[in-house]
């Protein structure tokens, strides 16, 4: 009987392709065996090595972009990418204008730049979405069109995943004048038509008293799930503050409507959501009952509280936002040739505190890794619910002064980078500063050792010591982040108002007389 066939005993090409997917841990095991084929094998492969690249990046390679390169292209690519990004080098620039009146909705996401469209003078409200491709291209960009036909108060969008746009309208109610209808209207964002997957082109929410005024609306979409908040902020009542999920696909919802005190949504997993509960001043973790159980109501698994408020501090408000989305597969890539991972983005918590005197509010910025937030649920026991602020906060999250920040717009984070100005910037100008929290995975640190000269605007800002944190206002407790990360700041000065970024840009917004009328796209590839 002929000896069972062993690893070693495969040619060299097959016993890459058994190696080459293997994870970090399992690599360093086969180095550890001191074999030499295997170390020769794993050390001079070009595609493990971008693979693990990839990975310190935190990055995804869009396969379309570089199906026609070869690994060793797409390698140098990728560190070139890296590099631009780390030094503040753009590769081009370019100049959107905004030539129409806009209708204050708005959203970033991808590489298409999207806002409502010249608004109603009765109404006040779009009943269409312009968008622009933000990245350079062959052909000069230009604004479309995506139609609702009906007035639009928010939208939302799964470009990638889904190739779809869900418009949340307002509409009077049909016989019925003093009455209004909340619906989401869901399209094919590359043909404005009614979305193909959708058994039902509208989703109806609920109506309300015309009286009422328009509510808070928050909107994500992944997988089959569409999870939509509103919130009455002019209603004494409160009791429409509901929070809906239906299955897209199929338009039945998922559970019935769960109230909530604030809008603001992130998704965690393709199944499990981030509510920020302002009442109970924590961050409430829910999963997503399957489509299976119709009617189930979804599942509190944790409240992650965040820090006590000194006496008589309030928190009022908040806004969430992750990017990019966790997804199953794309439908419609970005043009971007590097795709920052989902499992590994920041989500970006903002919340307006009340002060001591009558008229007097603070912003906040609170900034978790997701990946971390995540290895910190799955620590949690499953029979303790409140999680309090020591047990996670310091390990998954870091805290930035918004006195330092322009604070007009939640899109300002994209994979693990965050960008900001100063917020008088338009009058004083200032460098665009970028904040990367993928230094745990030592990426960055070995980009700043191999550097020659060393970048001096750049800086590893370390994790802060437990030892001698001191409470700060507005909170009761020590506040402290054993978070790390990369700040790079421009040497050019900028007179934006804020800062956004996407898949493969920074884009600067300048204000005209009332409105935003011109984006700056710093172009890092």
């Amino acid at each position: 009987m002929a000896a069972p066939l062993q690893l070693l005993d495969l040619p060299p090409e097959l016993i890459l392709a058994c190696l080459v997917d293997l994870p970090y841990t399992d690599l360093s095991s086969c180095l550890k065996t001191r074999n030499r084929l295997l170390y020769n094998i794993i050390a001079n492969s070009v595609l493990i090595r971008y693979r693990l690249v990839q990975d310190k990046a935190c990055v995804a390679e869009n396969s379309p972009r570089m199906a026609d390169s070869s690994i060793l292209d797409r390698l140098a690519a990728l560190r070139r990418h890296e590099a631009d990004w780390l030094n503040f080098t753009p590769r081009s620039r370019h100049t959107l204008t905004i030539d129409f009146e806009t209708s204050g909705v708005y959203d970033l996401t991808s590489d298409v730049y999207l806002v409502g469209n010249t608004p109603d003078p009765i109404t006040s409200l779009c009943t269409g979405i312009k968008y622009i491709h933000t990245s350079p291209d062959a052909d000069a960009p230009r604004w479309q069109l995506v139609e609702a036909g009906k007035p639009i108060i928010d939208f939302g969008t799964a470009l990638e995943e889904h190739d779809l746009i869900a418009m949340v309208t307002y509409n009077v109610l049909d016989g019925e004048p003093n009455m209004r209808s909340i619906e989401v209207v869901l399209l094919e964002f590359s043909t404005g038509h009614t979305h193909p997957l959708a058994a039902h082109s509208t989703l109806h929410i609920h109506d309300v008293e015309a009286e009422m005024e328009r509510p808070g609306i928050s909107i994500e979409i992944v997988g089959e799930n569409l999870v939509l908040s509103l919130v009455y902020w002019g209603d004494g009542r409160r009791d429409m503050d509901t929070l809906h999920i239906y299955n897209w696909m199929t338009g039945i919802p998922k559970m019935a409507p769960l109230d909530v005190s604030n809008t603001g949504i992130v998704f965690l997993a393709m199944d499990t959501i981030l509510i920020p509960n302002a009442e109970d001043r924590s961050l409430d973790i829910y999963r997503i009952p399957p489509s299976s159980e119709v009617g189930a109501l979804p599942r509190l698994l944790h409240s992650f509280n965040l820090p006590e408020l000194a006496p008589p501090h309030m928190l009022l408000s908040f806004q969430c936002r992750g990017e990019p989305n966790p997804r199953a597969g794309y439908t419609r890539p970005s043009r971007a040739a590097f795709l920052p991972r989902a499992d590994s983005a920041l989500l970006l918590v903002s919340f307006e505190v009340q002060l001591a005197t009558p008229h007097g509010t603070s912003e906040h910025v609170l900034v978790i890794a997701r990946a971390l937030l995540l290895t910190a649920l799955a620590a949690c026991d499953p029979d303790i619910v409140d999680i309090s602020w020591p047990a996670w906060g310091p390990w998954c999250t870091r805290f930035f002064d918004m006195n330092e920040l322009s604070t007009h717009y939640i899109t300002t984070t994209c994979g693990t980078r965050m960008v900001a100005i100063a917020p008088d910037a338009r009058i004083r100008p200032a460098p665009v500063r970028i904040f990367d929290f993928n230094e745990p995975n030592g990426g960055i640190r070995q980009m700043l050792r191999g550097a020659n000269p060393t970048p001096t605007n750049v800086r590893i800002v370390e994790a802060d010591e437990e030892e001698g944190a001191v409470a700060r206002a507005p909170f009761a407790e020590p506040v402290f982040s054993r978070l790390p990360y990369v700040e790079t700041v421009s040497e050019e000065l900028f007179t934006y108002a804020a800062v956004l970024i996407n898949d493969a840009n920074i884009i600067g917004v300048k204000f005209g007389e009332v409105m935003v009328d011109t984006l700056e796209v710093l172009h890092f590839g």
